[in-house]
């Protein structure tokens, strides 16, 4: 019975990397612009809240705060587009089951994208270079982690 009361409020995080695109045209049907958003999302696909220990973005070996992370380490990005984070992933706070968090967006021209993955180094277009990472715990304190570039199932790490 306990085991069933543990599942029953079990959270599950999991990311999901959305790219939507939209074109401006003219009067004659002309492009005007192309526009790409890339957003990252963390959803809890679980029965119970999930309680955030940590949330943080790891880039060549080294880790930061989500709050800082592109200021400090893409600084040239808000050159290129449009960005916004929206959500920091503060210790403490909660994901609510069937919730979905938007950590944060960028909005680019596309004549803008191979300097934007020039920048980044990234190999392939809207393949990110930097893992973002959250640590969370259950009601029942187990505690998980789960990294936006694995395709695994979090993993319980008490």
């Amino acid at each position: 019975m306990k085991e069933q009361s543990r599942l029953s409020v079990r959270p599950r995080l999991t990311f999901n990397k959305n790219v939507t695109s939209s074109v401006t045209v003219d009067d004659k049907d002309s492009i005007i612009s192309k526009v790409v958003k890339l957003s990252v999302t963390v959803r809890n696909n679980g029965l119970g809240p999930a309680i955030i220990e940590s949330g943080k973005m790891m880039d060549k070996g080294k880790v930061y705060d989500i709050p800082d992370f592109f200021d400090t380490v893409y600084p040239k990005l808000k050159d290129f587009g449009v960005f916004t984070q929206t959500y920091g992933l503060e210790a403490g706070g909660a994901i609510p089951a069937s919730e979905i968090i938007t950590i944060f967006t960028y909005q680019y021209n596309t004549e803008n994208e191979k300097k934007i993955y020039d920048y980044l180094g990234s190999p392939e277009y809207y393949e990110l270079p930097f893992i973002v990472s959250i640590e969370y715990t259950s009601l029942y304190e187990e505690k998980w982690i789960v990294e936006s570039n694995s395709n695994t199932h979090p993993k319980k790490i008490n």
